[in-house]
């Protein structure tokens, strides 16, 4: 999508079911399979979660994206209990290649660093060859064993990044 121009900014309560149905399709094409009942049901539980930050991308045809960074404890129980977990990240599929999944993780990130938090902490399919790359390239490296994803049994695993590595616009400081 050439031209288009999205704001990320600070999400408003009214948005979170959107992000929960966003999530919901954002699987679904990745996985090349229908609409899951249970993605949708894990996306809503983990907007119930304690919150540090939900940021969402919109243009003029709506919400093409948004990240949700919930409080240290919220994932695995293995996980690093210093960092703040980045939960859900998801891209409309019409936006994705256009670089907004990197500006919605540094804003969602952010957000995380600017609420005190240290560290990020995200899970991720190891065969997510995409989020990978934007993981890697975002500061995050993976730590822990590999574990099964909670609902598709795929291989997952832990990834952190230093929240305080992001400046308050978002941008890697640094790179």
């Amino acid at each position: 999508m050439i031209g288009s121009s999205w704001v990320v900014r600070a999400a408003t309560e009214d948005e979170v079911a959107g992000c929960a149905a966003l999530w919901t399709t954002a699987v679904a094409t990745r996985d090349g399979a229908p609409e899951s009942d249970a993605v949708r049901d894990r996306a809503r539980a983990k907007f119930a979660a304690p919150r540090v930050a939900l940021v969402v991308a919109s243009d003029d045809r709506g919400l093409a994206g948004f990240g949700l960074v919930t409080a240290p404890g919220t994932g695995r129980p293995d996980d690093p209990d210093d960092a703040a977990y980045l939960s859900l990240l998801a891209v409309d599929p019409r936006a994705q290649g256009h670089g907004l999944g990197r500006s919605l993780l540094r804003a969602a990130v952010a957000g995380a660093g600017r609420a005190g938090h240290r560290r990020c902490l995200l899970h991720a399919l190891e065969g997510n060859a995409p989020a990978l790359r934007l993981y890697r390239s975002a500061g995050f490296h993976p730590v822990g064993a590999v574990f099964p994803h909670a609902l598709s049994g795929r291989p997952t695993r832990a990834w952190v990044a230093d929240a305080g590595t992001y400046g308050a616009d978002g941008e890697l400081v640094g790179a």
